[in-house]
């Protein structure tokens, strides 16, 4: 199955705590303010439909590129999980035309496609039908397996003739109603003489689809509502670049940032603009582009093994009658005759012609290199070997250029390359002015899904005005550069891998440099020069290849590559010490068969609530409550199979729906079934009653063990790091490292601020707005001279984060800052407000973390603006 991003997990991470807090709540609008305010850092407004009040309704944003289909497969087991509790959900998965409807469909249907794995390992069997398939689906396929059903939205509206026979009656589907009390049958529209409609409509009141909307922006209207309300689903899904902000605006639960996408290797960043008046330059330049490109694939390959072969798209001009244009004919001739391109090196892909149906782009054996469109290649075309997109179009929107762009993005294999130059995406326009292109480019950025600040940081000039340097620079993007020397270097004692890159023309007296220049390369060639001005010429040609200057470095320590290693909390195991996390809990066995089974009348009531009654009531701020998903959940109970029940059954199907992997098997198995013989024999509450009603039995159970286990966590936890005979360290040993590399620092938001921090450890500072306290904290940390250089320390980004493991969770601490004498501190900030006991044991655990150090390491918590706190904390001395 295919891995997922770490972005990924934390979306589906948010969705399950969503439908958690829903199943708990019962409050669509109260679960969604909690959860967003732990994931998003927001206190957005909980948008309801007004035809289905209660519904749970949710976006989960991810920008072009970042896989969100494989997102939503996965969401399919969340769903059915922590909100239906059911094994077998019936999903409506709308996309948004027939192109997409074709994909989707034959990749949930290949059984070796990640989509189709994804649905199978997290939620089980699965079928997947058409709408025309559903309207002859058996209840016994309904009731054993997760049916997927994929349709446009236009198939589900009356106007249309596919839809019309989703409404209408057909005998085929009668048994769908057969056995159903007379509640559940109120819920079916009917005919005018007050019969029920066994239309397929009908079938999926009944059932309660999880609704999964595909590319969402394109199907948000009123209509669209009125029409999924008429199916009575259980939540809806949204998926999208670019969610609704106006007119009914999406619930944007989880939102990952280009950075995210861009530190996990999904998309080529940033996107090299060039723009020329003249269409002929520019397309000779985009073409000299796209070659050097292959010449450094060929390299990657040699290195790596890895088949790159890029290609490039060509926006064209429509024809227009009576007018010349530049149209796909033009453009293809001048790549024929005016560049000698082999005629099987190019497709067209527009409207009338469809050189790329059934071409497998990504075959080796396959020439295209050059594909030229007008508007936009077909929907769900994905072909990440396209790195250059050349526009000849005098009129460019940003629709149609978001659709292009989106297609040059994607990285291939979701993995950097060892050459940068494989790592970016290339932009060509006509047009006398790059910022009216740039704008463009940056507006179709956005609609990709992408904020407009980090859309305008991720498009950069190709080619840089240099004035006064003594040196033609040719194509200095493209990694060639052509120096006019005095001296002639001395190449014969470069290193054989710098020296394929070199060459030097006697006559003209010419340098010429091809591909990268590292650092490292650019010593070894100034070490061949024996003027200074020889080597002022190399550091200038440095600059141009890399935008760096060598003589006014202003990189950050990062982009120096100066390591950042912070030591962890570390306990003894055994002979040797390893970091304190999570898992140390597990290898202290306690013993959940000593604790009380049974569940008292607070934690499970008796009285099982009505399935008949609906409540709607009103809220202390005045909103209109239902019972949504309470409902739900006695709805979905009816499906179920619950007959043949036993004790050790009901016993045993608890144990393999609570996670307890803390637990002995056998310990739990004990418990659980003494759990359940206490309900009937103290409580009087009859076994069927129990299997009835087993979700809210599983939920009580699973509360109850939670609390015994986060007691006994307590217990460890102190008896590990604060007992008599703890045995925790902290040693440059045993260390979390910053990477030092930009591109793996990971925030939501980049800081965009008017002040001005000279200190960060990385170019960008991720999730810091220019207001409040911990933006004054990060201020008072960049002022201090004795910090050498801090970082703005990312939140739950595995790998690239810095946490202390508490009793419950992780603690992610807002700075970590290296200082000049050598120590690491370590600052968390807590408003006034904030304070509690969380917060206390925090303090606690950075204490001791600093304690046990030697001196090495020091902890600061200043409370409600006692910035002195960080400074009296450096000031302490070395132990």
């Amino acid at each position: 199955m295919l891995v997922l991003k770490n972005y990924q997990e934390w979306a589906l991470d948010a969705l399950a705590l969503y439908f958690q807090e829903c199943s708990r709540t019962d409050d669509a609008n109260v679960s969604f303010y909690s959860v967003t305010r732990k994931t998003l850092k927001v206190n957005n407004t909980y948008h309801e439909v007004k035809e289905l009040p209660g519904l749970p309704y949710v976006c989960l944003r991810i920008p072009t590129g970042g896989g969100k289909t494989i997102v939503a497969c996965h969401s399919i087991g969340v769903a059915a999980d922590k909100l239906l509790h059911t094994k077998s959900p019936v999903v409506l998965w709308l996309v948004p035309s027939n192109a997409i409807l074709e994909q989707t469909i034959k990749a949930l249907r290949d059984r070796k496609h990640p989509y189709r794995q994804a649905v199978e390992d997290t939620a089980g069997p699965v079928n997947v039908l058409d709408v025309e398939q559903a309207l002859y689906v058996k209840p016994s396929q309904l009731d054993s397996e997760v049916t997927i059903i994929v349709a446009t939205m236009q198939a589900f509206r009356v106007d249309d003739t596919e839809g019309r026979r989703v409404y209408r009656g057909d005998g085929y589907l009668m048994d769908h109603t057969s056995g159903l009390p007379p509640h559940t049958l109120e819920l079916l529209e009917r005919a005018e003489g007050g019969n029920i409609i066994h239309s397929l409509a009908n079938v999926l009141r009944l059932r309660r689809p999880i609704v999964i909307v595909d590319e969402a922006h394109n199907a948000r209207t009123p209509l669209s509502f009125e029409t999924l309300a008429r199916f009575n689903p259980s939540c809806i899904i949204e998926y999208t670049a670019t969610p609704a902000k106006e007119e009914c605006p999406s619930n944007i639960l989880y939102s990952a940032s280009a950075a995210d996408l861009k530190s996990a290797q999904m998309i080529k960043l940033p996107i090299r603009l060039d723009t020329r008046p003249e269409w002929k330059e520019l397309l000779a330049d985009a073409i000299h582009c796209r070659q050097g490109l292959e010449q450094t694939a060929n390299l990657e390959r040699q290195q790596t093994g890895e088949y790159i072969r890029p290609i490039m798209l060509i926006q064209a001009q429509p024809l227009r009658q009576g007018q010349e244009t530049l149209s796909v004919d033009v453009v293809k001739q001048c790549l024929l005759t005016d560049h000698n391109i082999p005629e099987e090196q190019i497709a067209i892909a527009t409207g009338t012609i469809k050189d790329l149906e059934k071409v497998d782009i990504a075959d080796q054996k396959t020439p295209i290199r050059f594909i030229i469109t007008v508007q936009a290649l077909r929907e769900g075309w994905d072909c990440p070997f396209a790195y250059v997109l050349c526009s000849v179009a005098e009129n460019r929107s940003a629709t149609a250029i978001e659709q292009l762009l989106g297609r040059v993005m994607r990285l291939p294999r979701a993995g950097w390359k060892k050459h940068e130059s494989l790592n970016m995406a290339y932009a060509f326009a006509t047009s006398a002015n790059f910022g009216e292109v740039a704008k463009t480019l940056t507006d179709a950025l956005v609609q990709s899904g992408f904020e407009r600040q980090e859309a305008k940081d991720l498009i950069v000039p190709a080619r840089q005005e240099q004035p006064g340097l003594p040196f033609e620079t040719g194509k200095p993007f493209m990694g060639v550069v052509s120096i006019t020397m005095s001296e002639t270097p001395q190449i014969e004692k470069l290193s054989e891998e710098t020296r394929k890159k070199v060459s030097f023309d006697e006559e003209a007296n010419k340098f010429i440099f091809t591909g990268e220049m590292s650092e490292k390369e650019r010593e070894e060639i100034k070490s061949c020069c024996r003027t200074d001005k020889g080597k002022a010429v190399i550091d200038q040609a440095f600059q141009v290849l890399t935008g760096k200057n060598p003589v006014e470095d202003k990189r950050t320590p990062s982009e120096k590559n100066v390591p950042f290693a912070v030591p962890v909390l570390s306990i003894k195991q055994g002979n040797l010490f390893e970091g304190f996390e999570e898992t140390h809990f597990l290898d202290h066995h306690w013993e959940l068969t000593k604790c009380n089974a049974l569940l008292s009348e607070e934690e499970y009531a008796t009285q099982r609530p009505d399935a008949q009654t609906g409540i709607i009531d009103m809220t202390d701020d005045g909103r209109i409550s239902t019972q949504f998903v309470s409902k739900l959940q006695k709805q979905m109970e009816l499906f179920e199979s619950d007959t043949g029940w036993s004790v050790a059954s009901l016993s045993y199907w608890l144990e393999n729906n609570i996670p307890h992997v803390d637990i002995f098997p056998e310990e739990m198995g004990v418990f659980l079934t003494r759990l359940v013989q206490a309900l009937i024999d103290q409580r009087n509450i009859p076994l069927d009653r129990l299997v009835l009603d087993k979700y809210r039995l599983k939920k009580a159970a699973e509360k109850k063990i939670d609390l015994f286990r986060h007691d006994n966590h307590q217990k460890i936890y102190q008896l590990l790091l604060f007992g008599e005979k703890a045995e925790v360290a902290v040693t440059p040993d045993i260390c979390f490292s910053y990477a030092a590399d930009p591109r793996r620092y990971a925030y939501s938001k980049a800081y965009r601020g008017r002040y001005s921090f000279k200190k960060h450890y990385y170019p960008e500072i991720g999730d810091l707005e220019e207001s409040g306290e911990e933006f004054e904290c990060a201020q008072v940390i960049d002022r201090l001279d004795e910090v050498e250089f801090w970082v703005r320390n990312p939140v739950r980004r595995p790998g690239q984060s810095f946490w202390l493991q508490t009793s419950t969770d992780k603690f992610y601490p807002d700075f970590v800052c290296k200082l000049k004498d050598g120590r690491v501190l370590v600052v968390e900030y807590k408003g006034g407000h904030l304070v509690n006991d969380e917060s206390k044991e925090k303090k606690a655990l950075g204490e001791l973390w600093a304690k046990r150090s030697s001196g090495a390491c020091l902890f600061a918590m200043p409370i409600n603006k006692d910035y002195a706190a960080i400074s009296g904390a450096v000031a302490c001395s070395v132990s």
